[in-house]
């Protein structure tokens, strides 16, 4: 099987910044202390003119332009995305058309917080078919706009999109070595969309952080095994957003150093779908990530979805 590989990352963060000043104004009854356990300082609110498109077409232009590729060298576009998903049209038909893209196939897919992985796995598929030879995943959301105003979910979340070339049979960028993908239906019903298109959860936090950290474990021994590796064969693991919660128990069930898990959640909040990709593309430009390290990503999905990523720099 050819791997894919990840030839450029390119991440965008609208230009609004809401900080933790600005929550404590909103909620007056939490104190500084409230907001570290929290464990975001500043989260990125979409604007009008940053709707989903319009950030997955920035953050896109800065992958190919990273790449050096053109748009129209582009065999494929996948959209992830779950905070605008509608039944017809899909958005990706709409980002092909704004970066010109004109060769490309495109469409959207869902999974939430999972959905940079599985489209990684399906843009695998593809890249086994000598007919296509570069493609674009894409995850934009704008979370944002799905939590209810004045509710304590917009402490936590925020708005991005991030973007990634892909290939086969190409040198640089780094290698999807192997992947799994993991959906336990029987949680399907743990959080929903209300009639006012708000993000509604039907648990209790902690219930959630539990099934989450549980699920995140279960899908990195599950392609850890297949490698023949353990967690202490990774020099870093990377999962999506979540949040401080979530991570500080990850780290503490696999008990290895909280340094070990990257995380950009306290700069930009849980960005869902693009949380992994912008993680990725941060710790690589500030030198964190380097040539010849193991990665490994890990997401839930609302649904339940639960995947993991093992990653060749």
């Amino acid at each position: 099987m050819l791997s894919l590989r990840i030839l450029s990352l390119g991440t965008y963060l609208p230009q609004r910044i809401v900080d933790n000043a600005a929550m404590l104004a909103s909620f007056p009854e939490l104190s500084e202390q409230d907001l570290e356990r929290i464990g975001v300082r500043s989260r990125h609110e979409a604007g009008e003119d940053e709707d989903v498109p319009a950030m997955a077409v920035r953050a896109s232009r800065t992958a190919l332009e990273r790449a050096n590729i053109s748009a129209e060298a582009l065999d494929f576009l996948l959209l992830v995305n779950w905070s605008e998903r509608r039944y017809v049209p899909d958005i990706a038909p709409r980002v092909q058309q704004l970066l010109g893209a004109r060769r490309a196939f495109a469409f959207d897919l869902g999974c939430a917080c999972a959905g940079f992985i599985y489209a990684l796995s399906v843009a695998q598929g593809y890249l086994q078919n000598p007919r296509f030879k570069r493609g674009l995943i894409v995850a934009s959301d704008y979370s944002r706009r799905r939590v209810r105003p004045g509710s304590r979910a917009s402490l936590l979340f925020g708005d991005a999109a991030a973007a990634a070339v892909v290939g086969s049979n190409v040198a640089g960028g780094f290698r999807l070595v192997d992947y799994e993908l993991g959906t336990d239906g029987s949680h399907s019903g743990l959080m929903d969309v209300d009639a006012d298109n708000y993000l509604v959860t039907h648990a209790r936090q902690r219930e959630v952080n539990e099934l989450a950290v549980a699920s995140l474990i279960r899908a990195g021994k599950n392609l850890l095994a297949r490698q023949q590796l353990s967690f202490a064969d990774v020099d870093y693991i990377v999962p999506h957003s979540g949040t401080a919660g979530i991570q500080g128990m990850l780290a503490e069930a696999l008990s290895i150093p909280r340094e070990k898990i990257l995380t950009n959640l306290p700069l930009v909040g849980n960005v869902t779908a693009a949380s992994i990709p912008t993680a990725l593309d941060h710790f690589l430009q500030i030198g964190t990530l380097r040539p010849r390290q193991r990665v490994l990503v890990l997401a839930v999905g609302v649904g339940w979805q639960f995947v993991a990523g093992l990653i060749e720099l």
